[in-house]
């Protein structure tokens, strides 16, 4: 007997403490309501007391980050190219009971902040040109800036209408209506033949450039080998009349008998038919020998 009093002393004891007991988890906010007017907002994590529902009831809402993907439409950008830019938000509760009163729930929430930045990226996006979201030249492109700036136009309202804090407005890509692509991966194509034609150009210019270059210090070069040449040659010939001089003082008649032999040498060869009087230099050595040598007087 006193086994099942005790037993249902403590079944009662278990009631009594889900009744008028609760527990608040590191990663909630909790909004108190007593017959549905929001009484006390608990940020802090333990256990609280409350009086047992319907009287006062506990709204416990998430506050972690959390993601949410607009769905896609159509933009119109500032030079009227109609843009798909699928984008996301990145938010959370940041007063519990003003999203209470104004939303009530995560899934309603979904729903406000679809049109609230939905509306805003179509206006930032009326302020910037198509080239500006994309093109060949990463500088020119301006996606974080339209990031900022959707993400300032809506933090203010969601905070002040619903108690939502908005921590960013992420762009996911940029893609374009079925009946634009072929217009843009044409002018696409025209941009880069543009690009393509002034790379070519540069290097054309600066080809020619180095060639005349080039062109300049060959004919230097080849204008002081021409003078170091002549200068050589002129320094041989000298030596030699040097030397034929010496040989002619020597020896006049082993001179004159080489020189002869060598104007023979040019002008007959094996093909070469004269008539010719034998007995005129230097035809006569074909006949004759060679003088003997005089001795140089002493």
């Amino acid at each position: 007997m006193l086994i099942r009093s005790a037993v249902s002393i403590l079944i009662l004891v278990v009631l009594f403490s889900f009744m008028l007991g609760f527990q608040v988890r590191q990663n909630e906010q909790v909004v108190l309501t007593r017959f549905g007017n929001p009484v006390r907002v608990i940020h802090h994590p333990g256990l609280y007391l409350k009086w047992p529902w319907p009287i006062e009831k506990v709204n416990r809402f998430d506050a972690r980050l959390n993601f949410y993907e607009i769905r896609l439409s159509e933009a119109l950008t500032k030079d009227k190219r109609n843009v798909i830019v699928p984008a996301f938000v990145a938010w959370r509760i940041a007063s519990p009971q003003k999203f209470l009163e104004a939303i009530g729930s995560v899934e309603n929430a979904q729903g406000k902040l679809d049109s609230l930045v939905s509306s805003a990226k179509n206006t930032v996006l009326g302020s910037f040109d198509f080239n500006q979201l994309v093109s060949v030249k990463p500088e020119d492109v301006k996606l974080a800036e339209i990031e900022t700036k959707i993400t300032q136009l809506t933090s203010g309202q969601a905070l002040h209408s619903f108690g939502i804090q908005i921590e960013q407005v992420g762009i996911e890509r940029v893609t374009l209506p079925e009946v634009n692509t072929s217009f843009v991966f044409e002018r696409m194509r025209a941009e880069r033949a543009q690009f393509a034609a002034r790379y070519r150009a540069e290097g054309q210019q600066e080809a020619d450039a180095i060639n005349a270059q080039t062109d300049a210090e060959k004919t230097v070069l080849l204008a002081e080998a021409r003078k170091s040449a002549e200068e050589t040659r002129g320094k041989a010939e000298a030596e030699v009349a040097h030397i034929y001089s010496a040989a002619h003082q020597e020896q006049p008649d082993l001179y004159r008998f080489l020189r002869e032999l060598e104007a023979l040498k040019k002008v007959v060869n094996q093909n070469t038919t004269l008539v010719l009087d034998a007995n005129s230099p230097p035809f006569d050595l074909l006949k004759t020998g060679p003088l003997p040598a005089t001795t140089p007087a002493p």
